[in-house]
């Protein structure tokens, strides 16, 4: 993007067709032509922080995306684990099979018997593999900063929408790469997905919550449609 001043505002514009021609544009559905006015970027911006990062019903708004992510990714865990325990039950049966045929077979050199043997090995392994996952997945730990760690780090952030509401175009700069604010516009839908990122490097030391045993790494935070 690149910026431009026309019919008395700043305008944010796209330079794919500038930089590629309109023949790239077209063949990979890009539109020709795609800006849009930096004060409407600024009041998303502005209610963005405001209510996600700096607004008294942030930690609310987390908690309610924080456990929507938990139960989805709970959901993915549970539908592995009860395909896995299909599964094996697949396996126990074919084994089962096997055995009997083992049993219907007294010459230990009987094609059926060493046929069954080298699948009895071959669904063994299954089984363990099986096994060995359906472990993993019980003993996984969620990945990264647990939801309390995410949530007191959020409420460790000052409120600053006084301060954004006065700052200075230098000063919003700073603001923005100090929370890596970006926007994404949508213009077939009209509309902006915005997204900071929260850092511990953010809190004065004073005001940061205890830290973990192990360090809390870089929290996605994301917004909704504007």
């Amino acid at each position: 993007m690149e910026g431009s001043h026309q019919k008395g505002s700043n305008w944010y514009r796209c330079r794919f067709v500038t930089l590629r021609g309109p023949a790239a544009a077209d063949a990979s559905g890009h539109p020709r032509v795609l800006g849009i006015r930096e004060d409407i970027v600024l009041d998303a911006a502005f209610d963005f922080l405001g209510r996600r990062i700096f607004g008294p019903n942030r930690l609310w708004l987390l908690r309610e995306e924080l456990a929507s992510s938990t139960k989805s990714n709970d959901d993915e865990r549970q539908t592995e684990l009860a395909r896995l325990a299909h599964e094996q039950e697949q396996v126990d049966r074919a084994l089962y099979r096997q055995a009997l045929r083992l049993e219907e077979h007294d010459d230990p050199n009987h094609p059926v018997v060493a046929l069954a043997k080298q699948r009895i090995e071959e669904l063994s392994g299954r089984r363990n593999a099986i096994n060995e996952r359906t472990r993993q997945l019980r003993a996984a730990q969620p990945a990264g900063p647990t939801a309390e760690e995410i949530e007191a780090l959020l409420d460790s952030v000052p409120d600053l929408r006084p301060v954004m509401q006065q700052a200075s175009p230098d000063e919003l700069t700073e603001l923005f790469a100090a929370f890596d604010l970006t926007a994404t516009y949508d213009k077939e839908q009209r509309a902006l997905r915005l997204a900071a990122t929260l850092s511990p490097a953010l809190i004065p030391t004073s005001e940061r919550p205890r830290p973990p045993k192990e360090a809390v790494g870089e929290i996605f935070h994301s917004g909704g449609g504007i």
